[in-house]
């Protein structure tokens, strides 16, 4: 009887503990459910995060998802690296993969450039941690390490993508827009300087130094949100006397030429600050593509109910499937130094005008055409008392 007993709990002992831990996992969640830790270790929202707090916010869920009272990421690789605990006041771990004092387990985190260290403390429950569970920490340790690769290199690329903007930006600023005005301010300091003006010519001088002061202001906030919305105040506008204005009070290259053709047209719908801005941009886009040298044609006319205002220029053209697909996107530039914020801006404001924009060129050194359309002032009055009826 005693043999028989005995060979009974042997025999049916490990059934019996293999019973056991089914019954502690099925209504007891406490051993760790690897995929809703995957989930919990996921990569995306730890990029979100800033970049000092991946690590200790990656050792929080650790410690949350494997029931443990505190955790420790030692990179210290040859006494170099880092170490991260969670919470801060936790055990500090000794170097390398011995299980330090405090600590339960030490998982090792195969890196490039050698092996880290995912030291465990114990669990907060007070269960004991079986061969199991350790198979599916160290497999959970190396997601762990691939979402903090992960993360880390998320803010390495944005990081990276920033500085390339910046770079482009202060590139554009320097070489084209703010130094062109800048240019255009110590032009006209260096004449009211020279003393050789008199009151009316001072009186001049310094009326166009507002309007280069007012052009950089439209430029800041240009580059500062060129997805903000557009509301132009509409109003009957002499786009002709507005483009003779504008082309008469710019500061032109010597070697540029300007030729008009602007009759007296019936008033448009526009806002006047706004178009002057578009007109400044596509002025400035023919200088540069005719590197200060050669000839602008401006013209408007009356067309289809609408005001057509046509700048053409004989400089490098633009290719034809950039003029096609991309020419007036959101940071499309075919210039070394452009940043692409210009023409989608204009277009912006003029389809905000209920009119149009587009783009003609026979294809590289053959110059371009711009033309915009906007709609008569009279058309935007009936429409208005439409929808008023």
């Amino acid at each position: 009887m005693v043999l028989a007993a005995l060979a009974a709990v042997l025999f049916f002992s490990p059934v019996v503990h293999k019973l056991q831990r089914m019954v502690d996992h099925l209504f007891f969640k406490r051993h760790l459910d690897t995929l809703a830790a995957i989930r919990a270790l996921g990569a995306g929202d730890l990029a979100d995060l800033p970049v000092e707090n991946i690590e200790t916010a990656l050792l929080e869920r650790i410690c949350e998802i494997c029931h443990r009272t505190y955790a420790a990421l030692d990179e210290r690789i040859e006494d170099t690296g880092k170490l991260f605990t969670h919470p801060v006041d936790s055990p500090v771990p000794m170097v390398g993969g011995e299980v330090s004092a405090g600590y339960e387990l030490a998982l090792p985190i195969e890196r490039r450039d050698g092996i880290s260290w995912l030291h465990l403390g114990p669990r907060s429950d007070g269960w004991e941690t079986d061969e199991e569970e350790i198979k599916s920490l160290t497999s959970l340790s190396r997601f762990a390490a691939m979402s903090l690769e992960h993360a880390r290199l998320s803010h390495t690329q944005i990081q990276d993508a920033r500085l390339d903007s910046l770079s482009r930006m202060a590139g554009q600023l320097h070489s084209h827009d703010l130094k062109n005005r800048l240019h255009d301010l110590s032009f006209l300091a260096h004449h009211i300087g020279s003393g050789k003006l008199d009151a009316e010519d001072t009186s001049r001088m310094i009326a166009a130094i507002r309007k280069v002061v007012g052009r950089m202001q439209t430029l800041m906030q240009r580059m500062a949100d060129p997805q903000a919305p557009i509301y132009p105040t509409l109003i009957p506008c002499d786009v002709s006397g507005l483009l003779k204005k504008s082309i008469a009070d710019r500061l032109w290259p010597e070697g540029i030429h300007v030729h008009e053709n602007l009759p007296d047209l019936p008033a448009a719908a526009a806002d006047s600050a706004m178009l002057q801005g578009v007109f400044e941009n596509l002025f400035d886009n023919a200088v540069q593509a005719m590197q200060k040298q050669g000839d602008i044609f401006v013209e408007a006319l009356q067309a289809d109910g609408m005001i057509q205002i046509r700048i053409r220029d004989n400089g490098h053209g633009i290719p034809k499937a950039f003029l096609k697909q991309r020419l007036f996107r959101l940071f499309a530039t075919s210039k070394e130094s452009g940043l692409g914020i210009g023409l989608y801006l204009s277009k912006r404001i003029i389809e905000a005008h209920r009119g149009t924009i587009t783009a003609e060129s026979e294809g590289e050194g053959k110059g371009s055409t711009f033309i915009t359309g906007l709609p008569l002032w009279q058309h935007q009055d009936n429409k208005l008392k439409e929808d008023v009826l």
